[in-house]
């Protein structure tokens, strides 16, 4: 946020030195990026009048211009301005002038032309960055007559990091409120004196909210007679001190209410606006509209747009239609003021990739109060600038007016977080400069009402911070932090945490670590859904919602390593997830890319989905045997965005359910670029703390030798592993120690529709040896167990 100083001082009373102020404002929180002069004395520059212009004989875009500056000799220039014409008068700096930035002009000689100055721009005397051509000056000016006669004197133009809880200092009022609370002063803000006409605004235009949830405000007024034209030498002043570029009196206008008020205002030419009504909707998909910088856009039906019966006429909250934009001929104007919620607008300007001073203060939050008095300042100065009538009255669709929150605090829980002793009464003052109502007070505490336009302050201890920063953040006493021992507590948590972290980096896993805020683009790969937390100030599009899985910022990092040539990782987080109402869990999540548990010699060899799925599977199975889950089993997932159709297991531990883990779908794969299988898997991580510290049952070393088998079983494509178990333990006998699946083939011999999947199966008696024969029978027994079950074939050979 910039502004300059003068502007400041309109609207509030105060003495203090530049660095006095800069040093109050960044210790109540408004931290100042920089202070910079414009203008100057522009010592030697003086008012320059073009007699003659010539064409460069050795450049096609330069030209060669006689220059009268009051002397009793003319000057010849070159100059590439594309206004330059004979009679225009503009700033003219000699051989010898020093020009802001500290640069000489010298004698120059340019493309085999002698140059004996330069006609200024304004950036080039430091009066902001407009190069769009040369400094324009009144036709009647004398040659010869000093810039510095003409212009106001230098500007101190502040520049300020505003946080995103504080969208109210996004305004030039905002920030007189906060110098008016600093100082103990008074604001003052402008008078609006609007007239108005027998003609009332409701028979020109109709507004219908088809969106209310989106648009919770609209205003509209009209006004007639406006004749376009330049801005006032003042308001131009105070706009490109601010970086914006002047265009005409309307749009500067809104352009600077903007500015003042936090609001963003947008003025359409009402002739083009068919039948005169306005009608906020949500736009169609791939519906095709041109903003203002003249670029079609294609629409969804996220994005919210103003429009007429026929057609879409601005993009709510980010920018104008070129189809309804104030024109040199426009005389009727419509003028909209309204409020449009964070998310829509957030979503709208990072879709499109287009972000504006309003989207800027729309995503951050404005005072839904107070929109139809920046609608009535912007209509006043219209009637004031520009000569516009404006109609009788206002379309104010607000269904549901904003309410107050009202707040109780403390004074014992104010001193004792802030570690200071502040008298009551110094805190109801403070209060007072911040225009916070005092409902009730006594000794022990107050209740407060909260204005509207601080949307930040919400709980007690926003309340405390208020105090705090307007008491005198520097006022606060150095104390060296007071460690607590609580008698009868236990760190067990803690430990079983480390514990599992020091399994995850045993089985050759790396930890990473993410920030908890996301973006809904990024949750959206791996499934909507509607119960996700939305931060009400969020710092950037980009980190606009809470998460509520680890998988999404799992696969993000994978697919970041894989862009810098990282092939094969095996990473896990441990973290917290979000649902609506901030309700938290914490997980586990872990991530498989490449082939990390092949051989070197083997590492050329192209991956399988089996191969990554089975490698995750198994580090999950032995991370949860080391921290002492039991009865480890899988079942089939449905319905899980986040992975490949029919490539999702549920992880059990009898009845409960652990977590989840797949493959993940090809859509996110491919937004990082991963060609490749990649499984990632994502637990509750209390279940795998619970039985840390227990100590397990021992068994006595077998003493009697075991004896291994294997069937290769043919099945459909359908059937899983969790059958074949199922059907070998339903009449296993309890000489079967281990069942494994060692081999997973689809190929020669095979038929289409069908795989063969090999097991490995232990037998050992813990009571005497066994003979073939008896191991034999059970495993023919499985075997037929199995065939039966599934309608498996025993693969031969």
């Amino acid at each position: 946020m910039k502004f300059p100083l003068t502007w400041l001082k309109e609207l509030v009373d105060f003495e203090d030195t530049l660095e006095g102020l800069s040093d109050k404002l960044t210790f109540a929180g408004l931290e100042v990026e920089q202070i910079e002069t414009i203008g100057g004395t522009f010592d030697g520059v003086v008012v320059g009048e073009i007699t003659a212009v010539e064409p460069h004989p050795n450049a096609d875009k330069l030209r060669l211009c006689t220059v009268e500056y009051g002397s009793d000799e003319t000057m010849r220039v070159v100059c590439g301005a594309p206004n330059v014409a004979v009679g225009g008068k503009h700033p003219f700096a000699p051989v010898g002038t020093t020009l802001p930035g500290g640069f000489t002009l010298k004698k120059a000689k340019i493309r085999g032309e002698v140059s004996m100055g330069m006609l200024c721009a304004k950036d080039e005397l430091g009066l902001g960055n407009d190069h769009a051509g040369l400094m324009e000056l009144d036709a009647t000016t004398a040659p010869g007559t000093p810039l510095a006669d003409l212009l106001p004197k230098p500007e101190s133009v502040f520049e300020l990091e505003i946080t995103p809880n504080r969208p109210d200092c996004l305004s030039i009022i905002g920030i007189a409120r906060e110098v008016a609370a600093i100082y103990g002063s008074t604001l003052k803000l402008p008078t609006i004196e609007l007239n108005e006409s027998d003609e009332p605004a409701e028979s020109l235009i109709t507004v219908s909210v088809e969106d209310a949830e989106r648009c919770p405000r609209y205003t509209a007024r009209v006004l007639k007679n406006a004749t376009v034209g330049p801005s006032p030498d003042w308001m131009k002043t105070r706009l490109e001190a601010c970086g914006i570029r002047s265009i005409n009196n309307l749009v500067d206008i809104t352009n600077y209410v903007l500015l003042e008020t936090g609001h963003p205002l947008h003025a359409f030419d009402h002739t083009l606006l068919k039948n005169g009504k306005i009608i906020v909707r949500r736009a169609e998909q791939g519906e095709k509209f041109t903003t203002l910088d003249e670029t079609e856009r294609e629409l969804t039906t996220e994005m919210l747009v103003i429009a007429d019966p026929e057609k879409a006429v601005a993009l709510a909250g980010v920018m104008g239609g070129a189809n309804t934009e104030i024109k040199d001929n426009t005389s009727t104007v419509l003028l909209e003021s309204a409020a449009f919620s964070q998310s829509g607008i957030r979503h709208t300007a990072k879709t499109l990739g287009l972000s504006t001073d309003s989207s800027y203060r729309f995503q951050r939050g404005i005072n839904t109060d107070s929109v139809e008095w920046a609608s009535r300042r912007a209509a006043a100065l219209m009637n004031e600038l520009a000569g516009a009538t404006v109609c009788a009255g206002v379309i104010d669709a607000y269904p549901a007016p904003k309410t107050k929150t009202k707040i109780t605090v403390q004074w014992a829980n104010i001193c004792k977080l802030i570690g200071l002793e502040i008298p009551a009464e110094k805190m109801l003052h403070i209060f007072q400069t911040l225009e916070i109502a005092v409902i009730e007070n006594d000794d022990l505490g107050a209740t407060l009402e909260i204005p509207t336009f601080r949307d930040d302050l919400t709980r007690e201890v926003d309340i405390i911070e208020e105090i705090a920063r307007m008491n005198g953040v520097d006022k606060i006493p150095e104390k060296l932090p007071i460690a607590q021992i609580i008698g009868g507590t236990h760190d067990d948590r803690t430990r079983a945490i480390s514990t599992c972290r020091r399994n995850l980096a045993g089985l050759g896993a790396r930890e990473i670590l993410n920030y908890t805020l996301v973006n809904h683009p990024l949750l959206d790969l791996f499934g909507k859904n509607d119960d996700r937390e939305e931060l009400p100030h969020p710092i950037s599009a980009d980190q606009s919602v809470l998460r509520t899985s680890l998988i999404p910022q799992m696969i993000e990092s994978l697919g970041r390593n894989k862009s810098r040539q990282i092939n094969q990782a095996v990473f896990f987080e441990i973290g917290r997830t979000f649902t609506q109402g901030s309700v938290q869990t914490e997980k586990v999540c872990l991530g498989v890319m490449g082939t990390p548990g092949r051989a070197a010699l083997d590492s050329q060899r192209a991956n399988s989905e089996e191969e990554t799925f089975l490698w995750l599977k198994g580090l999950v199975i032995n991370l949860l045997t080391a921290q002492k889950v039991a009865k480890i089993k899988f079942q089939t997932l449905e319905n899980a965005p986040a992975f490949q159709e029919g490539r999702a297991l549920k992880i059990m531990s009898g009845k409960i359910q652990l977590g989840v883990i797949g493959l993940i779908n090809s859509k996110a794969r491919k937004n990082w670029r991963l060609n490749d299988p990649i499984a990632s898997a994502e637990l509750d991580l209390e279940p795998l703390l619970s039985n840390v510290w227990k100590t397990g049952t021992v068994q006595e070393v077998p003493l009697y030798p075991s004896m291994e088998r294997d069937y290769a079983f043919i099945v459909d494509e359908a059937v899983q592993h969790q059958e074949i178990l199922k059907a070998i333990n339903g009449g296993a006998p309890a000489e079967l120690e281990k069942i494994e699946l060692f081999d997973l083939f689809r190929g020669k011999g095979i038929e289409k529709g069908q795989k063969s999947m090999a097991y490995k199966f232990i037998f050992r008696s813990r009571k005497k040896t066994l003979t073939d024969d008896k191991v034999n029978k059970y495993h023919e027994a499985i075997g037929k167990r199995v065939s039966k079950a599934t309608g498996a074939t025993i693969r031969e050979g």
